[in-house]
């Protein structure tokens, strides 16, 4: 469901003045100190009621008792978060991990996604490290100066940013594994995954065509082999558009494949310049390592008016 951004509270409370009436009335604290009721009349406390009072939000339950924490709008089934204080909060993320945005409605499809961003990039993590702990151990040295990488970026151009992770070091970065959003189904899609051993030679780079169009994944490997793959608008899947490889025949001499067919030498270099020109010299980068503090402030961000009607 979209969510339609108020620019500033003061419009927000000009759009809500039929949902959350302004009152004139006081805050009374129980004769306990435990909770606040609000009166318009001594000992009369409002109950079951949202209140809009000096620009801030409240809403009181049945009891008329000033409410905190997560309330559920009886009417619309929007949930709210109220601060310690009482006041519904705005544009922002909750002690429970939930993000609520300019209408201090609960944005949940992004909820959604931010938990299935990080889940995505802990099972990545998990299933590289299960391989690294089954190498020799002068291996598993090597691996450990090697770090998780990840970006996210639309791929699809669909407008929701799409996972990618590596394996590498900051210059020298080995097979991807991407994820595309599917806003449908609310979770991502494993698009791609290349299971070679980390270190092995593998390049995987990610370029943007010259048009803006689509996007190509290169896949390059430590003999001289290449592989591209392009991403189309709106798609979930890379499809395997070119192929060149090196074979040797029965006499130890070269045959170059292009797609599997063979190709004299300069028919190879030629289909290989016409491959690259189509993917464009653009890399698209913004990688980042996956630690806890790149994660949280990259997955976990207050969304733009634009981004917001996504969700």
């Amino acid at each position: 469901m979209k969510r339609q951004a108020a620019a500033v509270l003061g419009a927000f409370l000009l759009a809500a003045a039929g949902a959350f009436p302004v009152m004139a009335g006081e805050w009374e604290l129980s004769e306990n100190g435990k909770y606040w009721t609000y009166c318009e009349s001594p000992g009369d406390p409002v109950e079951d009621e949202w209140i809009e009072d000096n620009g801030k939000i409240y809403y009181v339950d049945a009891k008329g008792r000033m409410k905190t924490g997560w309330v559920k709008d009886a009417d619309s089934g929007d949930k709210y978060f109220l601060g310690e204080d009482g006041a519904m909060c705005f544009n922002t993320f909750t002690k429970d991990d939930k993000y609520v945005g300019p209408d201090g409605r609960q944005v949940e499809r992004y909820d959604t996604y931010r938990k299935a961003v990080k889940s995505e990039l802990k099972k990545a993590t998990k299933k590289k490290n299960t391989r690294r702990n089954s190498k020799k151990a002068a291996e598993a040295s090597e691996a450990d100066n090697r770090q998780f990488y990840f970006m996210l970026a639309d791929l699809n151009l669909d407008d929701y940013a799409d996972l990618v992770v590596m394996e590498g070091t900051e210059t020298d970065k080995g097979p991807v594994e991407i994820a595309i959003w599917d806003p449908a189904e609310e979770k991502f899609q494993l698009s791609a995954e290349f299971d070679a051993p980390s270190g092995d030679g593998v390049r995987s780079t990610l370029y943007q065509d010259p048009q803006g169009e689509t996007v190509w994944l290169e896949i390059e490997e430590k003999n001289g082999d290449f592989y591209l793959f392009q991403m189309k608008d709106q798609s979930m899947e890379f499809e395997n558009l070119w192929s060149f490889v090196i074979e040797m025949d029965d006499w130890d001499g070269p045959v170059y494949l292009v797609n599997g067919q063979p190709e004299d030498r300069e028919d190879w270099e030629l289909f290989q310049a016409e491959a690259r020109q189509a993917r464009g010299g653009k890399v698209l980068d913004g990688y980042q390592p996956a630690l806890e503090e790149n994660i949280k402030n990259l997955v976990d961000r207050v969304l733009t008016e634009e981004e917001l009607d996504l969700w």
